[in-house]
């Protein structure tokens, strides 16, 4: 079993992820959907929401069962944190984190901050 280190910001960024989300999905625009990414942006009173999701188009022939999707993705040696969020308040990143299905994510920026109770009002 791998050991890993839990920051003290995890738990706020989660919180501000989870509400976050809903409102970027319902309000925001699709900026890219090609390749493997799908980008919506929301931008809104001195925010800027930007959340990816992955995207592929299939390729002629290519199986679209999600088992053929699953399989492909358990050949990665690596955990594939396919989701993201970047917040910047104010023209200034605040927090950048990846996230997979399984609950597996990375805290890539986190700057603590009055603006974290303003995102959690929105």
């Amino acid at each position: 079993m791998a050991l890993r280190l839990v920051s003290s910001g995890d738990g706020p960024s989660l919180a501000i992820r989870d509400h976050l989300l809903p409102l970027v999905r319902a309000r925001g625009t699709l900026e890219v959907q090609r390749d493997s990414v799908r980008l919506i942006v929301l931008k809104t009173d001195g925010w800027v929401f930007e959340h990816w999701t992955p995207f592929n188009d299939l390729m002629p022939g290519e199986a679209s069962s999600p088992g053929y999707r699953h399989a492909l993705q358990r050949q990665n040696a690596a955990p594939d944190l396919p989701y993201g969020l970047d917040v910047w308040h104010a023209g200034t990143k605040v927090l950048s984190m990846l996230w997979a299905d399984d609950g597996a994510f990375e805290i890539i920026d986190f700057v603590r901050g009055a603006w974290e109770v303003e995102a959690l009002a929105l």
